[in-house]
């Protein structure tokens, strides 16, 4: 097999990357805002569905296929992304573009999962507003967590409150205010992290795929390990 050529396969500068990352950023940012748009019954109803499917498992078995289904779908989304970029001929500019697709699949992905588990424990969700917060307190992590923290340390009351029961009593001004951060909060941890998952999805030979659906799958763990430290604790049956 002949490799490709540099030519064909050029390796990004770090302005290259720099730039990119901040126009992808942007451009996820914007995917945010759709994947928080999604209408809560069609959450609630996959949810509900798998409560009858298996009314004799507990919520913590229910939450193994949530799991479960939200690894599937970013584990194909990754291998394709990888391997289309990988293709001899395809320029960084292609690769980016394939990249930057998959890249809102998987928000969307994560968006799903992380609403649908939190409907699982009892948080509400209709509210688009508070089903943006919750995806980025998720999303943010402990960062998430301290800006809504800042916010509950001027009202006495909520002191011993956690962040994610904030956000069900929050509204408004407030509510918009601690969107407005933890979306400044997203769009520096995707700047800084996102160079990485280009240059391993953008290598020759295949090897793209192979590291698309690892970083993908590492990714997915993330969002996992974080939505069960930041939402609420799951019901025991």
């Amino acid at each position: 097999m002949r490799l490709p050529s540099k030519k064909n396969s050029p390796t990004p500068s770090e302005e290259e990357l720099d730039r990119n990352a901040n126009i992808f950023a942007k451009a996820l940012v914007g995917g945010l805002d759709r994947a928080a748009a999604v209408q809560s019954s069609v959450i609630i109803k996959y949810v509900e569905g798998l409560r009858k499917r298996h009314s004799l498992e507990s919520p913590a078995q229910l939450q193994t296929y949530i799991d479960r289904h939200f690894l599937n779908i970013v584990s194909s989304t990754g291998a394709a992304a990888g391997a289309s970029a990988a293709i001899p001929g395809v320029g960084f500019v292609t690769g980016t573009a394939a990249i930057g697709a998959e890249s809102l699949i998987f928000l969307d992905a994560a968006a799903w999962y992380i609403l649908a588990s939190a409907y699982l424990r009892g948080d509400d969700i209709t509210d688009e507003p508070r089903r943006r917060a919750l995806i980025l307190l998720v999303l943010t992590g402990s960062k998430g967590s301290a800006i809504v923290d800042t916010f509950l340390g001027d009202v006495d009351s909520m002191a011993s409150v956690s962040a994610v029961t904030a956000l069900s009593r929050f509204s408004g001004p407030t509510l918009s205010g601690i969107n407005g951060r933890l979306t400044k909060a997203f769009t520096k941890q995707i700047v800084k992290k996102v160079k990485w998952a280009w240059v391993s999805k953008l290598m020759p030979l295949g090897i793209g795929a192979v590291l698309g659906t690892t970083a993908n799958r590492k990714l997915a763990r993330r969002v996992i390990n974080y939505a069960g430290q930041q939402l609420s604790a799951l019901p025991r049956n």
